[in-house]
């Protein structure tokens, strides 16, 4: 009798090992390899090292693509997989999308899916961007931000698209959003003291002051875009600067 018990603790550990656990998946939608034409180029790392190149023929580092899962809204997330001599790899990328299309802040983050290792990608060598608050840039490396103010006080995860952390530094009424290692959003509160560096205005202005530094009028939903890929979003004791796909829309 305790040979047989012993034999179905067994068998029933070796059901856990061989059963992998449910995890949630994407669902993407086979298309052609011709969908990545609006990713095809270089694509570089926050330190402007040439990082993934897709060629016009449709290689990924000079690997052939195989095939490509595609599915996307706002912004295009895919599936992509090459072959690299002896075996197959997958490589999932987020693009962000139609609305930073060829701006200063069109980005592909690397293994978007796997919030550990998601890192981000720009398609210029040297970082660009048209407004800045305090001193950060949208595009930051993230390591550039603690060389500026250090540790922030606090550090909130927030499971949105293209932001995963928000860095708070209540001292300057300063919030960081941070994804894949660099910035992709900057909030000041009426309370702090960082202003925007072009501008020079700051969370006390009134939305008619940014309509007139910026040459454009703010939507319903209070948000306010200044090209270059990026957007003004007015609340009433705050102003943050974004990227569209950032989770902030018009």
């Amino acid at each position: 009798m305790k040979n047989l018990l012993d034999f179905f603790k067994i068998f029933l550990l070796a059901i856990v090992i061989i059963i992998p656990s449910k995890v949630s998946a994407i669902d993407y939608n086979s298309v052609s390899v011709t969908e990545l034409k609006d990713i095809v180029g270089n694509w570089y790392n926050a330190k402007g090292d040439l990082v993934l190149t897709i060629s016009n023929d449709y290689k990924l580092n000079g690997c052939p693509i195989l095939s490509v899962g595609y599915v996307g809204d706002t912004a295009a997330m895919y599936k992509i997989r090459i072959n690299e001599g002896n075996h197959y790899k997958d490589i999932e990328v987020a693009h962000t999308g139609s609305y930073e299309k060829y701006s200063d802040h069109e980005m592909l983050m690397m293994n978007w899916t796997d919030k550990n290792n998601v890192y981000a990608l720009r398609r210029n060598k040297n970082p660009r961007y048209f407004e800045s608050i305090g001193g950060i840039y949208i595009g930051m490396n993230q390591n550039e931000v603690l060389k500026i103010y250090g540790e922030p006080s606090s550090k909130e995860h927030f499971d949105r698209f293209f932001t995963d952390w928000i860095w708070k530094y209540k001292n300057f009424g300063l919030e960081v959003s941070v994804y894949g290692g660099v910035v992709t959003g900057i909030k000041i509160y009426s309370y702090g003291d960082r202003k925007f560096d072009r501008s020079g205005l700051s969370a006390k202005n009134l939305m008619a002051d940014f309509e007139n530094v910026y040459r454009n009028k703010f939507s319903r939903r209070r948000n306010l875009d200044i090209g270059h890929g990026e957007i003004i979003s007015f609340r009433d004791d705050s102003i943050g600067l974004y990227i569209f796909s950032a989770g902030t829309v018009l």
